[in-house]
């Protein structure tokens, strides 16, 4: 049985890796220059919720069957994981509502991409999937190389291309819904190949194609590469007043642990801008190992936009100098502190869940904030075997999908890309080789 993986990031690794265990025949393709995909650049937790209700209350829209196939495959997923060579760092998450381990990126990709070379596996870097070839099934792909284009056979294929985070065009025309951009917190190769050879071949899309996870990282001028992806993320708007170029607030900073829902929001704001307004005693508070001070510290480090003033007119005078309307932004802030003295945080417009801490205490700080992209939320339909589906919900045959290729599992939420990754990754190598051999 001959299989084609295209994509080479942990999903495409793990199904590699376990098609040849279970005696196929594989051909991986990657199109960038590495493999490893945006799992080199991530801080390596790979979790899923601790029970159904709590992935179904977190991530409302997903596809109830997918988000229990993650719960109930991830545990021994991650000890194949780790038989395979996967460097564990840690048991745990952190986070009291998920479980879950913590696996160090890089030498873990490379031992998976030494079990697919030493096991026989063919891997081509530099190499693009075109479009999927079909005679009733998928037989395999066109394949796209610096300087040349060929065929490659294959009896099944698993698409890994992570999504289409890169791709500026279909961010706008899916997320955005009109121009804008947003910052790209990836790999550049993930731009929609195996979703639009997919849907070319009759595939339909899943749920979720509007949603992305990413974080609010430090507005341009701002510069830093790949590897400080995770140390530049501001991971405090629970603990700031979010504004947007209008000086008004444009979202619950609280709504969720995640803070996905105001990264999703800012990339609705005008010019996908916003600053996040802070007073002494937030820049004390702690996100997991680090102070929020220490991550304004890493923002002005990376050349961001970090202001600070004695006062809240200070502020706001040094925020209209850039633009914003001062007295409009004096009147948020005013009225978000009297609501949040009086603890009537959940009465404003838009409201204030959780802690709402009230501005007082001075130096008071303001940094400006873009919104990036890590990966979609929205992808392809597939069923619990990793099948990619039809309209109808016919399996389109010989196809299969894994990791944020798959579309709808943390729809209206947010969930673990890189559990996706893992547990979809064995799951469609199983499915392919056992309908394969059939």
């Amino acid at each position: 049985m001959r299989l084609l993986v295209a994509g080479g990031g942990l999903g495409g690794l793990v199904a590699a890796a376990r098609a040849l265990e279970l005696g196929a025949a594989v051909t991986l393709l990657e199109k960038g220059d590495r493999p490893g995909g945006s799992f080199l650049y991530s801080s390596g937790y790979v979790w899923s919720y601790r029970d159904l209700p709590t992935f179904r209350r977190e991530a409302p829209g997903g596809d109830p069957v997918l988000q229990a196939l993650v719960l109930e495959r991830l545990q021994d997923a991650i000890g194949w994981l780790e038989a395979r060579g996967g460097v564990l760092l840690s048991r745990e998450t952190g986070n009291p509502l998920t479980f879950g381990a913590r696996f160090d990126p890089e030498p873990t990709a490379a031992a998976l991409t030494d079990r697919v070379e030493s096991g026989g596996g063919q891997l081509l870097l530099r190499h693009a999937l075109r479009r999927l070839l079909r005679d009733g099934r998928v037989r395999g792909a066109l394949v796209e190389w610096e300087g040349g284009r060929g065929e490659e056979a294959a009896d099944a294929v698993v698409l890994a291309t992570g999504g289409f985070a890169a791709n500026p065009e279909l961010v706008q025309r899916y997320i955005l819904h009109g121009p804008g951009g947003l910052l790209l917190r990836a790999h550049p190769w993930s731009t929609g190949d195996g979703f639009l050879a997919a849907l070319e071949a009759g595939a339909r899309p899943g749920t979720g194609l509007d949603e992305f996870y990413g974080r609010n990282l430090p507005a341009p001028p701002a510069r830093f590469g790949p590897k400080l992806f995770v140390e530049v993320s501001q991971l405090y708007g629970r603990y700031a007043v979010a504004v947007n170029l209008e000086g008004v607030r444009y979202a619950d900073e609280a709504a969720d642990w995640s803070e996905t829902a105001l990264v999703r929001a800012t990339a609705q704001q005008p010019r996908q801008r916003a600053w996040y307004l802070l007073d002494a005693a937030a820049l004390r508070r702690r996100v997991r190992e680090r102070s929020v001070g220490e991550m304004v510290e890493t923002a002005r480090r990376v050349g961001g936009t970090v202001l600070r003033a004695g006062s809240l007119e200070e502020l706001a005078g040094l925020l209209g100098e850039r633009g914003l309307p001062e007295e409009r932004l004096l009147r948020t802030l005013r009225e978000y502190n009297a609501a949040a003295a009086a603890g009537r945080a959940a009465e404003l417009r838009p409201p204030r869940s959780g802690e709402a801490l009230v501005l007082e205490e001075p130096p008071f700080t303001a940094v400006e904030v873009a919104p990036s992209i890590t990966h979609t939320i929205g992808g392809l339909a597939v069923d619990e075997g990793g099948r990619v589906l039809e309209d109808g919900g016919r399996p389109v045959g010989g196809l299969y999908a894994a990791g944020v290729e798959v579309g709808g599992i943390a729809t209206g939420g947010y969930a673990s890309g890189l559990a996706a990754a893992l547990v979809l990754g064995l799951v469609s190598a199983e499915t392919a080789v056992a309908e394969g051999a059939a």
